[in-house]
């Protein structure tokens, strides 16, 4: 073929210069007749063979091209270009595993290579081997940056190994147009607790994401999370005005926007606002218990109990087969002194939800208080082997230390056995590690006490009965000076919580197992 002397001059001087040009300008079919008259002429022209491999690569046709790269190599085995543009024909193809072994042999031929190295993180990371993928993104230079899904991958990387701050650097270079990237990266940030930076990725969403509502939500429950109230209250009262919502929506906005707000008021002191957020929450899904649930939890813990009781019985209207709300019933009559009535409840609560495990604390706290300590032991050991969780056995060895028997006793060793199965399930629950180590200290085993009351005060800062048990430790061991310094921030407390209110303390942690056994659970962020 005679090159027409127009065209030469405008693309080079060689049929591989013009060949180039024409990749470069993704005209393939031009750049194939260049280079097979190239080749005609010099069939082990190792770079002719490497670029029309290229240019059939971008002309769709895959498995021709990959001949012209191994033709390369069965000339030169060392020629990596060829390898390195197999390999990433082989990765388009799926064929994984042949990749990594042509670009890790990239590697031993030319260590530093960006590409290469990109291309097995990606390997590593497609295959959740996220510690020999960050080796690799790390030295694949800003190659990550040419892509956003490289770019997130890194990132989650660099999240997974523990290094929030250089995951912000990397993924900051997500272009603010790209708002599904950098919701992705609101994501990774929310999965990996780094809730600050998961808000400020989906705030930074909001403005070209597909679905604004989703990034608005979860820029304020990131927010909450990261104790950053009233910033989460400013976005849900934007999304409020603005009146986004999710598609498949049939209120502007919907309940679950209000509930979400009415934590952030609550966490922020505002507890009228969270009272009126989480109404309106009933109005706009009077069929939906967790708003019922959440608002009596919020008249629990401020003691408008009245008011709680009002609310749970108009959420009886609507759900009258609801168990959460009968024992929210119960749990407001029993903080009022109405024991009876609320053993009723606390009943019918049993009753709808044999297979729940969070009734049978309530009654036994009823049980206990209203004199029917050994009805309670009896009932809770029975139901013993059927439950593994941490809210029986608690309440059972509370049950049966207040039935009177001694911590010295085989009953108090049953008791040991029963809270450290609880810790087992639960080791986050603050009241079983101190009525652990309160009943190891009276059983003189100060020694093992001492570690499960410092646990229990470090889960429960504000717990009277496990600092002043701590205390009686110390000064056992004979470390006065710990045992002034805990007695002082005892003083700091209420005196009425000190010790000598064991149906307080009671009432207290039945009301936080009821809170964390019955509280709805909580969309993590992408799940809209």
């Amino acid at each position: 073929m005679t090159t027409p002397p127009a065209i030469a001059a405008e693309c080079g001087a060689t049929s591989y210069d013009c060949a180039l040009f024409y990749v470069g300008r993704h005209e393939f079919a031009a750049a194939i007749r260049y280079l097979d008259q190239q080749l005609a002429a010099a069939p082990r022209d190792l770079k002719a063979l490497n670029l029309l491999g290229i240019a059939l690569t971008g002309a769709g046709k895959r498995d021709a091209a990959n001949e012209r790269f191994r033709a390369a190599l069965a000339i030169d085995p060392a020629f990596y270009p060829a390898l390195k543009n197999l390999a990433i024909n082989e990765y388009d193809a799926g064929r994984h595993a042949a990749a990594r072994g042509h670009f890790e042999q990239v590697l031993t031929l030319a260590p530093t290579d960006e590409i290469a190295n990109l291309y097995l993180a990606e390997i590593h990371y497609g295959a959740k081997r996220r510690a020999p993928a960050l080796v690799h993104y790390e030295k694949s230079g800003r190659r990550f940056a040419q892509d956003p899904r490289w770019t997130l991958h890194y990132g989650r990387s660099l999240l997974d190994a523990g290094r929030t701050k250089q995951a912000v650097s990397v993924l900051d270079q997500i272009p603010e147009a790209d708002g599904a990237s950098l919701f992705e990266a609101g994501v990774a940030f929310g999965q990996a607790g780094a809730h600050a930076e998961a808000a400020r990725f989906f705030g930074a969403a909001r403005k070209s994401y597909k679905d604004a509502y989703a990034a608005g939500f979860n820029e304020a429950l990131m927010r909450i999370e990261a104790g950053d109230n009233e910033g989460a209250i400013r976005v849900a009262q934007e999304l409020i005005a603005e009146g986004v919502r999710p598609a498949d929506a049939k209120m502007t906005p919907p309940a679950e926007l209000y509930n979400l707000v009415s934590r952030a008021y609550e966490g922020a002191g505002r507890i009228q606002e969270a009272y009126d957020a989480l109404r309106q929450a009933t109005r706009l899904e009077p069929k939906a218990p967790e708003n019922y649930v959440d608002l009596a939890m919020i008249c629990v813990e401020h003691g408008n109990f009245d008011l709680g009781l009002e609310i749970v019985d108009i959420g009886l209207r609507q759900l009258p087969n609801s168990w959460v709300l009968y024992l929210q019933r119960g749990v407001l009559l029993a903080m009022k002194g109405l024991m009876s009535e609320a053993e009723k409840a606390f009943e019918t609560a049993r009753r709808l939800a044999p297979e729940q495990n969070v009734p049978y604390a309530a009654l036994g706290m009823a049980w206990i208080q209203t004199g029917q300590t050994e009805k309670a032991v009896e009932v809770l050991r029975g139901e013993l082997p059927r439950r593994k969780d941490h809210v029986v056995p608690y309440i059972f060895a509370v049950a049966l230390l207040r039935s009177g028997v001694e911590p010295a006793s085989p009953g108090g060793a049953e008791g040991v056995a029963a809270l450290r199965a609880s810790i087992e399930a639960n080791p986050r629950f603050a009241p079983a590690r101190a009525e652990l180590g309160r009943l190891l200290l009276k059983r003189d085993r100060v020694d093992l006490a001492i570690p499960e009351l410092e646990k229990a005060a470090e889960l429960d800062p504000d717990s009277t009965p496990a600092l002043y048990a701590l205390s009686q430790a110390y000064r056992r061991k004979g470390d006065v000076a710990r045992a002034q310094e805990l007695l002082a921030r005892v003083s700091k407390l209420n005196a009425q919580e000190r010790g000598d209110d064991p149906d307080g303390e009671l009432r207290r942690a039945v009301v936080r197992i009821v809170r964390e056994g019955t509280a709805p659970p909580r969309k993590p962020p992408g799940e809209q």
